[in-house]
């Protein structure tokens, strides 16, 4: 299988909101229900909402494409005025996990961080979403606060932490 990464672009859209609906059914749908998921999708992440990302010069993504398939993506936010880097999201469809797309992907983060003399990315995970906590933990990933998230009527927590970039570099490295 070949793995290519590259900037995204408006023609993404379709695949992303895909990736969006997929991963979010497999990694939340044990603790949010599935209306829930699809109404929030529905009001935040439809097909002109994702092109408005396009416009914001804060905003950068990503995607890994295995072959011809937009396989996961990962969208970054420079806030200014917290002189941060997020990583607001970071989706990998179930069948092309374990495969290195996520370390990829933050490595591209991390260099996105680096333009802004950052040594961290910064991100949030939903405390239930044990197996992207534990991934990010074995990155280095610091919680510094927790906060409450809402998707359509369900209140989940939500950590919020970073991750710093030389450890997303070391991780990225290694072999899958």
């Amino acid at each position: 299988m070949r793995i290519t990464y590259r900037r995204w672009e408006p023609a993404d859209v379709g695949g992303v909101r895909r990736i969006l609906h997929d991963t979010w059914m497999d990694a939340y749908s044990a603790f949010i229900p599935a209306g829930d998921l699809i109404r929030y999708l529905d009001e935040h992440y439809d097909a002109d909402a994702l092109r408005e990302f396009f416009e914001d010069p804060n905003v950068v993504g990503y995607v890994a494409v295995a072959d011809n398939v937009l396989a996961g993506y990962a969208r970054t936010y420079f806030h200014k005025d917290e002189q941060r880097l997020y990583v607001q999201q970071l989706y990998i469809l179930p069948s092309f996990q374990g495969m290195g797309i996520g370390k990829q992907l933050m490595a591209f983060a991390a260099d996105h961080a680096k333009t802004f003399s950052l040594d961290r990315v910064w991100l949030g995970v939903m405390v239930q979403n044990i197996s992207a906590l534990t991934w990010y933990q074995r990155m280095g990933y610091q919680i510094t606060e927790k906060q409450p998230f809402t998707m359509g009527s369900t209140a989940v927590e939500h950590y919020v932490g970073y991750v710093p970039i030389d450890n997303i570099f070391a991780l990225s490295a290694e072999k899958q």
